[in-house]
């Protein structure tokens, strides 16, 4: 398959991840992902596009931007933000708070999983500011062919 990418923007609203989820889903199905790997990539998807929407929006009418960038050896997803809905507050999740979140992590708190989630799951993960005062998240996730499977 020859590289391609996919660009979408969808309006700041939780309403509008599960098609994005079900799209990626159904892309990574036919690039051939094992059905467990494209819960894994829906699950990131999942929770990345959910921080950038609660977290990194300024209002619906701004979006959330995705990069979707396929070839024969990976899926890469870029999501981008715009920045905090607090006047003057820049981005989200910058390398400090990402590091408050981890270290105040605990199951019986409902927000921080989603990073480590993320982290956790896709084979690169990737964080940093953007230029229009929002985050970046970059996950790839690689589609190993028989020949190099790891065992």
């Amino acid at each position: 398959m020859a590289k391609s990418d996919i660009k979408l923007k969808i309006p700041s609203a939780a309403f509008y991840i599960e098609p994005v989820r079900a799209f990626i889903g159904n892309l990574a199905q036919s690039l051939g992902f094992s059905r467990k790997r494209v819960a894994d990539i829906q699950l990131v998807l999942d929770e990345i596009c959910s921080n950038a929407v609660h977290h990194g929006s300024i209002d619906a009418t701004v979006g959330v931007k995705l990069r979707i960038r396929i070839d024969t050896h990976s899926l890469e997803i870029l999501v981008r933000d715009t920045g905090s809905r607090h006047t003057g507050e820049k981005s989200w999740l910058t390398h400090e708070r990402l590091a408050e979140i981890e270290a105040n992590r605990s199951p019986s708190s409902e927000s921080g999983h989603g990073i480590f989630i993320a982290k956790s799951l896709a084979d690169t993960y990737e964080i940093q500011s953007n230029a229009v005062g929002g985050t970046d998240v970059r996950v790839i996730f690689e589609l190993l062919k028989p020949n190099n499977l790891k065992l």
